[in-house]
């Protein structure tokens, strides 16, 4: 199976995931109510990467999950792709607390794991949701953030949303990739961050860009706490490239001022380094 190759970062990334993963184990390990503290990967990858600087293989977030000590008590790791998925498939054969899916996440978090983890289970779950593209559906991750038991790290590709979405006059842009970014973001309101509908010289509606992606991305850390519920958004980090190019944001969204104060504290430390 091919590897994909991560640049430092995507290391960065996963070293916070990892950080975070390690405080939210050994705190819930203490707390006699819990009765389960859940990891669920819904872009799990091959489990492995190669690191562009190094030129080395190196674990991806499932693999440094599955090596934190005190473990989660359960292990949800999600793939479309049928050979990744594969990976794990393997892993559940002999480790109990392991289980493996092949298919869209939107629909297995929804239907398959999430009923699993309603208030009334007293069991808790981080979630980590990491496309390449904005290929979350709003309605997965606001049902995240009705059950008041999921932290959750999630990917915005602004990477995908600059080359395929927010183009000057937005009525060039692909249907298709219009369509995406309104399941993503769950509703048109975007458009109003950054488009004003105005007429040429001919008399032709446009719909002209007015604003950055930095506004649509402060935009989307308040629909996450205003729209879909969650209690804490702290401010995302920006990830570039080794070229300054934006990439993605990564967001951490929680019901626990206790999480809140983790993350943030985390985010700082690499904010630092960026």
């Amino acid at each position: 199976m091919k590897l994909d190759e991560v640049g430092i970062w995507s290391e960065i990334k996963l070293e916070i995931i990892k950080k975070y993963a390690s405080a939210y184990t050994t705190i819930l390990s203490k707390e006699a109510w819990c009765r389960g503290y859940v990891y669920i990967d819904a872009f799990a990858g091959a489990g492995l990467h190669i690191s562009k600087t190094r030129g080395e293989v190196i674990p991806g977030s499932p693999l440094n999950a599955l090596d934190i000590n005190p473990p989660f008590t359960e292990y949800h790791f999600i793939d479309l792709d049928k050979d990744k998925a594969s990976v794990f498939e393997s892993i559940a054969k002999e480790n109990p607390r392991v289980c493996a899916y092949q298919g869209d996440c939107n629909e297995i978090l929804v239907n398959k794991i999430f009923p699993k983890l309603n208030f009334a289970t007293y069991k808790r779950a981080l979630c980590i949701l990491d496309p390449y593209k904005i290929n979350i559906e709003w309605e997965t991750i606001k049902k995240a953030a009705d059950l008041k038991t999921i932290d959750m790290f999630l990917n915005f590709s602004i990477m995908d949303v600059n080359r395929n979405i927010l183009v000057e006059d937005l009525l060039l842009a692909k249907q298709e990739d219009i369509d995406r970014m309104n399941t993503f973001w769950g509703d048109e309101s975007w458009k109003e961050l950054l488009y004003i509908r105005q007429k040429n010289l001919f008399g032709k509606i446009q719909q002209i860009k007015i604003d950055t992606f930095e506004k649509l991305a402060l935009g989307f850390e308040e629909r996450l706490k205003k729209v879909a519920g969650f209690k804490y958004v702290p401010e995302p980090i920006l990830m570039r490239n080794t070229k300054n190019g934006p990439l993605y944001y990564l967001y951490f969204a929680s019901q626990e001022g206790v999480a809140n104060r983790i993350v943030n504290d985390i985010f700082d430390k690499y904010r630092m380094e960026l």
